[in-house]
């Protein structure tokens, strides 16, 4: 399993002792770019909207509080489309993987809001990118993701705390600092590169 949560769940309920492979990001996807917060900011949300996990109506019941002169908003979703009442200043369908490191490397905060994720891509491919995660905490993200390091966590359902990040980390370029090199930091330890070996002795 590419999860520890999923390898515990798998022993506790069907007591299966199941190996734990872990999952990493392609070594060129590791390519930061440092982000300017002059002018708009761009937030990023990802998800397909139809399947509830996602979580992603509560991605814009928070983005459409946020001022759209300062704010815009980017929607990426391989098999949803926005809802009428989203407000989505450009929105990405379908787009070829080669593509997707350079949406992130464009926006400035991902913003993701899933409840339940096997194991959670998104961040990691922000944080890679050199990008910041304001995200509600779950166990397929727990494993990478720590708040004040690499990342910051808001409780699901607090609208306002999250908007209340998103203008901290808006303001805040020390905060700003400590976040991308902890982002950093994190995504270099899942690259293939340095992970393949622990992978490899599962089959030896």
């Amino acid at each position: 399993t590419i999860s520890k949560w999923c390898q515990d769940w798998l022993l506790e309920k069907y007591s299966q002792d199941a190996k734990y492979a872990p999952n990493g990001i392609d070594d060129e996807f590791v390519s930061p770019v440092l982000r300017e917060f002059e002018g708009k900011i761009r937030i990023l949300v990802e998800g397909d909207n139809s399947v509830y996990y996602k979580n992603v109506d509560e991605s814009f019941k928070i983005t459409n509080k946020l001022d759209p002169e300062k704010y815009e908003i980017w929607y990426m979703s391989y098999n949803a489309l926005p809802k009428k009442w989203y407000r989505v200043d450009r929105f990405f369908h379908k787009i070829a993987y080669e593509e997707v490191k350079q949406v992130y490397q464009q926006c400035h905060i991902l913003l993701k809001t899933s409840i339940l994720e096997s194991f959670s891509y998104p961040p990691l491919e922000m944080m890679a990118t050199g990008g910041y995660v304001v995200a509600l905490p779950n166990a397929g993200n727990k494993e990478y993701l720590r708040d004040g390091f690499n990342c910051l966590f808001y409780e699901r359902g607090s609208i306002q705390q999250a908007i209340e990040l998103i203008y901290r980390l808006s303001s805040d370029c020390e905060l700003r600092a400590k976040l991308y090199k902890g982002g950093l930091k994190t995504a270099e330890l899942r690259k293939w590169d340095v992970i393949k070996r622990d992978i490899i002795k599962l089959y030896m």
